[in-house]
Protein backbone atom coordinates (compact mmCIF):
# COMPACT_ATOMS: atom_id res chain seq x y z
CA UNK A 1 0.00 0.00 0.00
CA UNK A 2 2.89 2.66 0.86
CA UNK A 3 4.68 1.35 -2.60
CA UNK A 4 1.39 2.17 -4.12
CA UNK A 5 1.07 5.75 -2.32
CA UNK A 6 4.57 6.58 -2.97
CA UNK A 7 4.35 6.13 -6.85
CA UNK A 8 1.07 8.58 -6.94
CA UNK A 9 3.09 11.30 -5.09
CA UNK A 10 5.48 10.69 -7.56
CA UNK A 11 3.12 11.08 -10.06
CA UNK A 12 1.81 13.93 -9.03
CA UNK A 13 4.96 15.96 -8.70
CA UNK A 14 6.25 14.78 -12.17
CA UNK A 15 2.63 16.40 -13.48
CA UNK A 16 3.30 19.13 -11.53
CA UNK A 17 6.54 19.80 -13.03
CA UNK A 18 5.91 19.46 -16.28
CA UNK A 19 2.67 21.88 -16.34
CA UNK A 20 4.20 24.49 -14.50
CA UNK A 21 6.93 24.22 -17.22
CA UNK A 22 3.98 24.55 -19.51
CA UNK A 23 2.66 27.66 -17.66
CA UNK A 24 6.21 29.44 -17.61
CA UNK A 25 6.83 28.79 -21.49
CA UNK A 26 3.21 30.34 -22.40
CA UNK A 27 3.21 33.17 -19.91
CA UNK A 28 6.93 34.07 -21.08
CA UNK A 29 6.33 33.58 -24.49
CA UNK A 30 4.51 37.07 -26.32
CA UNK A 31 0.92 34.91 -27.39
CA UNK A 32 0.19 35.67 -31.46
CA UNK A 33 4.02 37.22 -31.93
CA UNK A 34 4.84 34.78 -34.89
CA UNK A 35 6.25 35.26 -37.88
CA UNK A 36 3.77 35.88 -41.20
CA UNK A 37 6.25 35.79 -44.04
CA UNK A 38 7.53 31.58 -43.89
CA UNK A 39 6.04 31.21 -46.92
CA UNK A 40 7.52 34.18 -48.89
CA UNK A 41 9.65 33.17 -51.97
CA UNK A 42 12.74 35.61 -51.34
CA UNK A 43 13.68 37.61 -54.53
CA UNK A 44 17.16 38.52 -55.40
CA UNK A 45 17.96 41.76 -53.60
CA UNK A 46 17.73 45.29 -55.29
CA UNK A 47 21.05 47.28 -55.83
CA UNK A 48 20.33 50.08 -53.90
CA UNK A 49 19.72 48.22 -50.91
CA UNK A 50 23.12 45.98 -51.77
CA UNK A 51 24.92 49.70 -52.66
CA UNK A 52 24.04 50.12 -49.01
CA UNK A 53 24.76 47.41 -47.35
CA UNK A 54 28.50 47.72 -48.82
CA UNK A 55 28.93 51.74 -48.32
CA UNK A 56 27.78 50.48 -44.59
CA UNK A 57 29.88 47.76 -44.15
CA UNK A 58 33.15 50.15 -46.19
CA UNK A 59 32.48 52.93 -43.81
CA UNK A 60 32.02 51.01 -40.21
CA UNK A 61 35.28 48.81 -40.86
CA UNK A 62 37.29 52.06 -41.83
CA UNK A 63 36.12 53.49 -38.19
CA UNK A 64 36.63 50.03 -36.58
CA UNK A 65 40.34 49.80 -37.91
CA UNK A 66 41.26 53.02 -35.41
CA UNK A 67 41.40 50.37 -33.00
CA UNK A 68 44.55 48.64 -32.33
CA UNK A 69 45.42 44.79 -32.92
CA UNK A 70 43.95 42.48 -34.50
CA UNK A 71 40.07 43.55 -35.57
CA UNK A 72 37.46 41.47 -37.29
CA UNK A 73 33.56 43.13 -37.37
CA UNK A 74 30.40 41.31 -39.18
CA UNK A 75 28.39 44.69 -40.39
CA UNK A 76 26.05 42.55 -41.72
CA UNK A 77 25.14 41.32 -37.84
CA UNK A 78 25.26 45.10 -36.48
CA UNK A 79 23.13 45.88 -39.90
CA UNK A 80 20.28 43.35 -38.46
CA UNK A 81 20.50 44.73 -35.25
CA UNK A 82 20.21 48.29 -35.86
CA UNK A 83 17.37 47.96 -38.42
CA UNK A 84 15.44 46.13 -36.33
CA UNK A 85 15.80 48.79 -33.91
CA UNK A 86 14.95 51.31 -36.72
CA UNK A 87 11.40 49.82 -36.55
CA UNK A 88 10.60 51.71 -33.57
CA UNK A 89 12.51 54.93 -33.92
CA UNK A 90 10.50 57.96 -35.01
CA UNK A 91 11.18 62.06 -36.17
CA UNK A 92 14.74 63.12 -36.22
CA UNK A 93 16.19 59.55 -34.59
CA UNK A 94 14.58 57.57 -37.31
CA UNK A 95 16.08 59.94 -40.00
CA UNK A 96 19.61 59.40 -38.68
CA UNK A 97 19.64 55.64 -38.33
CA UNK A 98 18.38 55.80 -41.89
CA UNK A 99 21.21 57.70 -42.74
CA UNK A 100 24.13 55.57 -40.73
CA UNK A 101 22.35 52.74 -43.04
CA UNK A 102 22.35 54.50 -46.15
CA UNK A 103 19.20 53.98 -46.94
CA UNK A 104 17.86 57.52 -47.30
CA UNK A 105 16.12 56.50 -50.55
CA UNK A 106 14.48 53.39 -49.57
CA UNK A 107 11.77 52.94 -47.14
CA UNK A 108 11.39 51.09 -44.07
CA UNK A 109 8.80 48.63 -45.68
CA UNK A 110 11.72 47.92 -48.84
CA UNK A 111 14.73 47.67 -46.60
CA UNK A 112 12.56 44.85 -44.07
CA UNK A 113 11.58 43.29 -47.23
CA UNK A 114 15.21 43.39 -48.91
CA UNK A 115 17.03 42.29 -45.51
CA UNK A 116 14.02 39.61 -44.29
CA UNK A 117 14.69 37.59 -48.66
CA UNK A 118 18.49 38.16 -47.94
CA UNK A 119 18.53 36.51 -44.57
CA UNK A 120 16.44 33.99 -45.94
CA UNK A 121 18.81 33.27 -49.25
CA UNK A 122 21.79 32.54 -47.17
CA UNK A 123 20.33 29.87 -44.92
CA UNK A 124 18.90 28.33 -48.04
CA UNK A 125 18.03 24.93 -47.73
CA UNK A 126 20.82 23.67 -50.00
CA UNK A 127 23.63 25.47 -48.52
CA UNK A 128 26.76 23.10 -48.39
CA UNK A 129 28.29 25.62 -45.64
CA UNK A 130 26.68 26.26 -42.18
CA UNK A 131 24.86 29.40 -42.05
CA UNK A 132 22.56 30.41 -39.38
CA UNK A 133 21.33 34.38 -38.87
CA UNK A 134 18.95 34.96 -35.45
CA UNK A 135 17.31 37.66 -33.92
CA UNK A 136 15.95 37.93 -30.57
CA UNK A 137 14.01 40.78 -28.66
CA UNK A 138 14.51 40.58 -24.36
CA UNK A 139 12.62 42.88 -22.59
CA UNK A 140 11.89 43.65 -19.15
CA UNK A 141 8.84 42.31 -17.62
CA UNK A 142 6.16 44.82 -16.98
CA UNK A 143 7.60 46.71 -20.01
CA UNK A 144 4.73 47.93 -22.30
CA UNK A 145 6.18 47.00 -25.33
CA UNK A 146 4.20 48.18 -28.85
CA UNK A 147 2.92 45.13 -30.28
CA UNK A 148 3.06 46.56 -34.00
CA UNK A 149 6.88 47.12 -33.39
CA UNK A 150 7.39 43.27 -31.95
CA UNK A 151 5.10 41.53 -35.11
CA UNK A 152 7.13 43.45 -37.37
CA UNK A 153 10.52 42.19 -36.33
CA UNK A 154 8.89 39.04 -35.82
CA UNK A 155 7.56 38.80 -39.76
CA UNK A 156 10.55 40.41 -41.36
CA UNK A 157 13.73 39.18 -38.97
CA UNK A 158 12.15 36.28 -37.29
CA UNK A 159 12.90 37.54 -34.32
CA UNK A 160 12.55 35.39 -30.73
CA UNK A 161 10.53 37.82 -28.61
CA UNK A 162 10.74 37.15 -24.89
CA UNK A 163 9.81 39.00 -21.53
CA UNK A 164 11.98 38.38 -18.66
CA UNK A 165 12.31 39.63 -15.27
CA UNK A 166 15.72 41.71 -15.61
CA UNK A 167 16.10 41.83 -11.95
CA UNK A 168 16.70 38.15 -11.84
CA UNK A 169 20.62 37.45 -11.49
CA UNK A 170 19.49 34.73 -14.08
CA UNK A 171 18.03 36.81 -16.70
CA UNK A 172 21.60 37.93 -18.25
CA UNK A 173 22.28 33.97 -18.59
CA UNK A 174 19.51 32.94 -20.70
CA UNK A 175 20.11 35.73 -23.06
CA UNK A 176 23.53 34.86 -23.05
CA UNK A 177 22.84 31.30 -23.68
CA UNK A 178 20.58 32.15 -26.40
CA UNK A 179 23.53 33.66 -27.96
CA UNK A 180 26.15 30.64 -26.76
CA UNK A 181 23.65 28.28 -29.38
CA UNK A 182 22.92 30.62 -31.68
CA UNK A 183 27.11 31.25 -32.38
CA UNK A 184 27.49 27.20 -31.37
CA UNK A 185 28.88 27.70 -28.41
CA UNK A 186 32.09 30.21 -30.20
CA UNK A 187 30.54 33.23 -28.31
CA UNK A 188 29.05 32.98 -24.77
CA UNK A 189 28.45 35.85 -23.24
CA UNK A 190 27.07 39.39 -24.94
CA UNK A 191 25.32 40.90 -21.50
CA UNK A 192 26.61 41.43 -18.53
CA UNK A 193 24.38 42.91 -15.70
CA UNK A 194 21.47 44.17 -16.21
CA UNK A 195 21.08 47.96 -15.19
CA UNK A 196 17.97 48.82 -13.37
CA UNK A 197 17.29 51.40 -16.28
CA UNK A 198 17.54 48.82 -19.26
CA UNK A 199 14.39 48.10 -20.94
CA UNK A 200 15.38 46.04 -23.77
CA UNK A 201 17.92 44.01 -25.49
CA UNK A 202 17.81 43.87 -29.51
CA UNK A 203 20.46 41.17 -30.40
CA UNK A 204 21.30 39.42 -33.81
CA UNK A 205 24.08 36.47 -34.15
CA UNK A 206 25.12 35.04 -37.19
CA UNK A 207 27.27 31.55 -37.53
CA UNK A 208 29.82 30.57 -40.60
CA UNK A 209 31.06 27.55 -41.21
CA UNK A 210 32.83 25.88 -44.65
CA UNK A 211 35.40 23.97 -45.54
CA UNK A 212 37.69 24.98 -48.56
CA UNK A 213 36.96 23.87 -51.51
CA UNK A 214 40.44 22.94 -52.01
CA UNK A 215 42.07 22.13 -48.63
CA UNK A 216 45.12 22.20 -47.43
CA UNK A 217 46.96 19.61 -46.44
CA UNK A 218 48.10 19.07 -42.41
CA UNK A 219 51.65 17.86 -43.40
CA UNK A 220 52.25 21.05 -45.37
CA UNK A 221 52.05 23.13 -42.27
CA UNK A 222 55.27 25.15 -41.07
CA UNK A 223 56.86 27.49 -38.84
CA UNK A 224 57.60 30.35 -40.80
CA UNK A 225 58.14 34.34 -39.58
CA UNK A 226 55.27 36.76 -39.14
CA UNK A 227 56.19 40.46 -39.05
CA UNK A 228 53.72 41.27 -36.68
CA UNK A 229 53.89 45.40 -36.15
CA UNK A 230 54.95 44.39 -32.34
CA UNK A 231 58.18 42.66 -34.00
CA UNK A 232 58.29 38.99 -35.28
CA UNK A 233 56.65 36.14 -34.02
CA UNK A 234 56.88 32.31 -35.39
CA UNK A 235 53.36 31.08 -35.83
CA UNK A 236 51.90 28.03 -38.12
CA UNK A 237 51.74 28.42 -41.92
CA UNK A 238 49.62 26.76 -44.23
CA UNK A 239 50.79 25.91 -47.76
CA UNK A 240 49.01 25.15 -50.95
CA UNK A 241 50.58 25.05 -54.66
CA UNK A 242 48.78 25.42 -57.63
CA UNK A 243 46.46 27.44 -59.73
CA UNK A 244 44.34 30.11 -57.36
CA UNK A 245 42.29 33.20 -57.91
CA UNK A 246 44.71 35.86 -56.98
CA UNK A 247 44.19 39.56 -56.69
CA UNK A 248 47.09 42.13 -57.73
CA UNK A 249 46.44 46.05 -58.61
CA UNK A 250 48.40 49.40 -57.72
CA UNK A 251 50.53 47.22 -55.15
CA UNK A 252 48.10 45.50 -53.61
CA UNK A 253 48.07 41.28 -53.88
CA UNK A 254 46.00 38.66 -52.86
CA UNK A 255 44.03 35.91 -53.08
CA UNK A 256 40.32 34.89 -53.19
CA UNK A 257 39.65 31.28 -52.02
CA UNK A 258 36.33 29.81 -52.25
CA UNK A 259 34.65 27.40 -50.24
CA UNK A 260 32.44 24.24 -50.79
CA UNK A 261 29.73 26.04 -50.79
CA UNK A 262 31.02 28.30 -53.78
CA UNK A 263 28.10 31.71 -52.78
CA UNK A 264 31.30 32.22 -49.99
CA UNK A 265 34.65 33.04 -50.53
CA UNK A 266 37.70 34.04 -48.50
CA UNK A 267 39.40 37.15 -49.53
CA UNK A 268 43.03 38.09 -48.42
CA UNK A 269 44.36 41.44 -49.49
CA UNK A 270 47.69 42.18 -48.68
CA UNK A 271 48.69 45.92 -48.95
CA UNK A 272 51.83 47.52 -50.56
CA UNK A 273 55.45 46.88 -49.03
CA UNK A 274 55.33 50.57 -47.43
CA UNK A 275 51.54 50.55 -46.04
CA UNK A 276 49.88 49.44 -43.40
CA UNK A 277 46.05 47.75 -43.73
CA UNK A 278 44.65 50.69 -42.04
CA UNK A 279 46.22 52.48 -44.70
CA UNK A 280 45.23 50.85 -47.47
CA UNK A 281 41.71 50.71 -46.19
CA UNK A 282 41.36 54.46 -45.90
CA UNK A 283 42.54 54.83 -49.94
CA UNK A 284 39.99 52.31 -50.72
CA UNK A 285 35.94 52.77 -51.38
CA UNK A 286 33.19 49.83 -51.22
CA UNK A 287 33.38 50.04 -55.42
CA UNK A 288 37.29 49.85 -55.34
CA UNK A 289 37.28 46.86 -52.79
CA UNK A 290 34.30 44.74 -55.12
CA UNK A 291 36.74 45.94 -57.88
CA UNK A 292 39.70 44.33 -56.56
CA UNK A 293 38.06 41.29 -55.98
CA UNK A 294 36.21 40.58 -59.21
CA UNK A 295 39.58 41.44 -61.08
CA UNK A 296 40.79 38.10 -59.63
CA UNK A 297 42.66 35.70 -62.17
CA UNK A 298 43.72 32.35 -61.99
CA UNK A 299 47.66 31.90 -61.78
CA UNK A 300 49.96 29.27 -60.52
CA UNK A 301 51.17 30.35 -57.25
CA UNK A 302 52.48 29.01 -53.88
CA UNK A 303 50.12 29.92 -51.31
CA UNK A 304 51.70 31.08 -47.07
CA UNK A 305 48.37 31.74 -45.22
CA UNK A 306 48.94 31.40 -41.43
CA UNK A 307 46.39 29.27 -38.79
CA UNK A 308 44.72 31.95 -36.64
CA UNK A 309 42.14 32.17 -34.18
CA UNK A 310 40.92 35.37 -33.11
CA UNK A 311 38.08 36.60 -30.84
CA UNK A 312 37.17 40.63 -31.27
CA UNK A 313 35.22 42.61 -28.90
CA UNK A 314 34.19 46.10 -29.37
CA UNK A 315 31.50 49.27 -28.01
CA UNK A 316 30.16 50.57 -31.29
CA UNK A 317 28.95 53.82 -29.91
CA UNK A 318 32.35 55.95 -31.18
CA UNK A 319 31.57 54.49 -34.67
CA UNK A 320 28.11 54.90 -35.04
CA UNK A 321 28.24 58.24 -33.49
CA UNK A 322 31.39 59.10 -36.34
CA UNK A 323 28.52 57.79 -38.75
CA UNK A 324 25.85 60.46 -38.05
CA UNK A 325 23.94 58.29 -34.86
CA UNK A 326 23.87 61.37 -32.53
CA UNK A 327 20.19 61.54 -31.85
CA UNK A 328 19.58 57.65 -31.20
CA UNK A 329 22.16 57.81 -27.96
CA UNK A 330 20.68 60.63 -26.79
CA UNK A 331 18.04 60.27 -23.84
CA UNK A 332 17.26 63.95 -23.62
CA UNK A 333 16.37 63.67 -27.78
CA UNK A 334 15.76 60.26 -29.27
CA UNK A 335 12.67 59.13 -29.95
CA UNK A 336 12.15 55.16 -30.21
CA UNK A 337 8.40 56.00 -28.83
CA UNK A 338 7.41 53.39 -31.89
CA UNK A 339 8.87 50.69 -29.49
CA UNK A 340 6.27 51.73 -26.78
CA UNK A 341 2.39 50.76 -26.68
CA UNK A 342 2.15 54.36 -25.29
CA UNK A 343 4.06 55.85 -27.76
CA UNK A 344 6.03 58.23 -25.14
CA UNK A 345 9.90 59.50 -25.94
CA UNK A 346 11.57 57.63 -22.58
CA UNK A 347 13.82 55.75 -24.38
CA UNK A 348 17.75 55.72 -25.85
CA UNK A 349 20.11 53.56 -27.19
CA UNK A 350 22.56 53.02 -24.04
CA UNK A 351 25.09 50.54 -25.84
CA UNK A 352 25.97 48.64 -28.78
CA UNK A 353 28.04 45.76 -27.74
CA UNK A 354 29.95 43.75 -30.73
CA UNK A 355 31.46 40.46 -30.47
CA UNK A 356 33.45 38.36 -33.16
CA UNK A 357 35.07 35.03 -33.56
CA UNK A 358 37.19 33.25 -36.46
CA UNK A 359 39.14 30.55 -36.48
CA UNK A 360 41.24 29.56 -39.51
CA UNK A 361 42.86 26.45 -40.57
CA UNK A 362 44.14 23.92 -43.03
CA UNK A 363 40.26 22.29 -43.28
CA UNK A 364 38.18 25.54 -43.74
CA UNK A 365 36.86 28.76 -41.33
CA UNK A 366 34.54 28.75 -38.44
CA UNK A 367 33.20 32.51 -37.84
CA UNK A 368 30.34 34.01 -35.72
CA UNK A 369 29.31 37.35 -34.31
CA UNK A 370 26.43 38.94 -32.28
CA UNK A 371 25.73 42.71 -32.03
CA UNK A 372 23.18 43.58 -29.07
CA UNK A 373 21.42 46.78 -29.06
CA UNK A 374 20.52 48.02 -25.33
CA UNK A 375 17.66 50.36 -24.88
CA UNK A 376 17.33 52.30 -21.51
CA UNK A 377 14.83 54.36 -19.90
CA UNK A 378 15.66 57.92 -18.89
CA UNK A 379 14.90 57.22 -15.33
CA UNK A 380 56.99 26.14 -54.11
CA UNK A 381 59.39 25.79 -57.46
CA UNK A 382 61.45 28.49 -57.99
CA UNK A 383 59.49 29.78 -61.18
CA UNK A 384 56.56 29.96 -59.00
CA UNK A 385 55.29 33.74 -57.96
CA UNK A 386 54.85 33.36 -54.21
CA UNK A 387 52.03 35.01 -51.94
CA UNK A 388 52.94 34.88 -48.52
CA UNK A 389 50.86 36.62 -45.47
CA UNK A 390 54.05 37.10 -43.50
CA UNK A 391 52.86 40.72 -42.19
CA UNK A 392 49.76 42.62 -41.38
CA UNK A 393 47.09 41.68 -44.22
CA UNK A 394 43.02 42.45 -44.84
CA UNK A 395 40.81 39.51 -44.78
CA UNK A 396 37.03 38.64 -45.61
CA UNK A 397 34.18 36.09 -45.78
CA UNK A 398 32.03 37.38 -48.86
CA UNK A 399 28.73 36.60 -50.20
CA UNK A 400 29.98 36.36 -53.94
CA UNK A 401 26.50 36.56 -55.16
CA UNK A 402 26.35 40.23 -53.63
CA UNK A 403 29.87 41.00 -52.59
CA UNK A 404 29.08 41.47 -49.59
CA UNK A 405 31.69 40.84 -46.59
CA UNK A 406 29.61 38.77 -43.96
CA UNK A 407 32.91 39.03 -41.77
CA UNK A 408 35.98 41.58 -42.69
CA UNK A 409 38.96 42.01 -40.36
CA UNK A 410 43.03 42.92 -40.08
CA UNK A 411 45.03 40.67 -38.77
CA UNK A 412 48.13 42.11 -37.16
CA UNK A 413 49.63 39.02 -34.85
CA UNK A 414 47.96 35.53 -35.53
CA UNK A 415 49.58 34.34 -31.99
CA UNK A 416 47.34 36.90 -30.42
Amino acid sequence: MKSKIRLLICLLLISTMILTGCLNVSNDLMKGIVSNNEDRIPEQMEEKLNQAILNFTWNFFKESSNNEGNIMISAPSIYFALAMTLNGANGDTKEQMLDALKVEDITIEELNLGLSDWMVSLMSDNRIAELSIDNSIWYREGFKANKKFLQTNADYYSAYVKSLDFSDRNASDEINNWVKEATNDTIDKIVGEIDENTMMYLINAIYFKGDWKEQFANSKTFKKTFNAPTGKVETDFMNRRGNIDCVESNGITGVVLPYLDEQFAFVGLLPKEDQTPKEMINSLSALDFIKLINSKKIKNIELSLPKFESSYEDSLVNELVNLGMEIPFDYSNADFSLMKEDLTKDLFISEVKHKTFIKVDEKGTEASAVTSVEMETTSMPAELSKVVFDRPFLYGIVDVTTGIPLFIGIMENPNK
